[in-house]
């Protein structure tokens, strides 16, 4: 049996035939388990949308395939229809049809309207059970948004795609229907693919995250990996929000905007150009002297997030709230002891 539900095999996309028009996919390769949930992570723009739209059925890949449970659905000379994918697609808009009820939006895609076996235990899973005779707009946005999914599994889908379903939900309900998620796809024995921008939501109910940025995959990896070993910059900035800085070479030493850097670590790197570190590695301190320019100021709860200005550059530091700081205040910043970073390329991490 294969392992696999979905395989993309060097899929390329563009919205044209021009040979010089860039790439919205580039070499996308990557594998979906039967029973994991992905999560396909990335900032607006960078092809999360297209990569979406072909794996329903809705464009013609440029180059490479689509394999669904070992059948090819799409190459560059043929795609099976989106109808005959088996695919359940939800979106943020939820997608429901005002003028039906519960238990008629959830049966929609039946071929025999009689067999509602499915739909029954998919709407007691989905918590709907006391709800199957309301209209759309007699529902919460929660609620219209597990009707959403138990209508994209009802005629036995066990593939689900997934744009941006939580964006439209408010923070409480968002939090309580996404831990749902995993557990309603296991038990249907389906797997499944949500696109998102928000990397906190995809670490923390994706078995995989795929990072991708410019049309292009930067990393597939276990949330833990992610945080632990960020391959690319780009990962280690829009994953673990670190800052990225400007190395410089001295003579026997490296030293970035915040000053030299003491490590016996980065001797034995050579051409290695920007560091990546938290914002919480940052020590700061208040000084007229100071390089460095308090610029902006946020309140987090738990801690402050400082922008600010030095040497050409802009990061942030992360501070307790007992350390309070105003715009415009000029500050020193050092790498906190004990603390460590990365360095690229290579993605090494040096402790301090």
């Amino acid at each position: 049996m294969e392992k696999e539900a979905l395989i993309i095999d060097d899929l390329h996309h563009k919205y044209n035939n021009q040979k010089i028009s860039k790439w919205i996919l580039n070499a996308i390769n990557l594998k979906i388990e039967k029973g994991q949930l992905l999560g396909l992570l990335g900032p607006s723009g960078c092809g999360k949308t297209t990569l979406l739209r072909l794996i329903a059925g809705f464009e013609y890949p440029f180059k490479g395939r689509i394999i669904l449970n070992n059948v090819e659905i799409s190459n560059k000379n043929r795609i099976l229809t989106p109808e005959k994918r088996k695919i359940g697609m939800v979106f943020q808009d939820y997608a429901l049809f005002p003028h039906l009820t519960v238990l008629e939006n959830a049966m929609f895609g039946l071929k025999d309207k009689n067999n509602v076996s499915r739909v029954n235990f998919l709407i007691n899973i989905v918590g709907l059970d006391k709800f199957i005779n309301r209209y759309p707009h007699e529902l919460s946005g929660g609620q219209k948004q597990r009707l959403a999914i138990a209508r994209a599994l009802a005629p036995g889908t066990n593939f689900l795609l997934l744009d941006e379903p939580f964006c439209s939900l408010d923070m409480h309900v968002k939090l309580k229907l996404r831990s749902e998620l995993p557990n309603i796809l296991r038990s249907c024995n389906a797997s499944g693919l949500m696109v998102t921008h928000d990397p906190e939501e995809a670490m923390s109910i994706c078995d995989k995250v795929a990072v991708m940025c410019e049309g292009k995959i930067q990393q597939i990896d276990s949330p833990i990996k992610l945080l632990e070993n960020p391959k690319t910059i780009f990962v280690s900035s829009f994953i673990l929000g670190n800052n990225i800085l400007k190395l410089k070479k001295e003579e026997n030493s490296y030293s970035c905007c915040i000053g030299e850097i003491n490590s016996s670590s980065l001797e034995v790197k050579n051409n290695i150009n920007f560091i990546s570190i938290s914002p919480k590695f940052i020590f700061i301190e208040r000084s007229n002297d100071g390089k460095g320019l308090i610029v902006s100021k946020e309140f987090l709860g738990e801690y402050f997030i400082y922008k600010i200005s030095i040497k050409g550059e802009t990061l942030r530091v992360r501070t307790k709230i007992n350390k309070n700081f105003d715009i415009g205040d000029k500050c020193s910043l050092s790498i906190a002891n004990y603390s460590f970073f990365y360095v690229f390329p290579g993605a090494y991490k040096v402790f301090i």
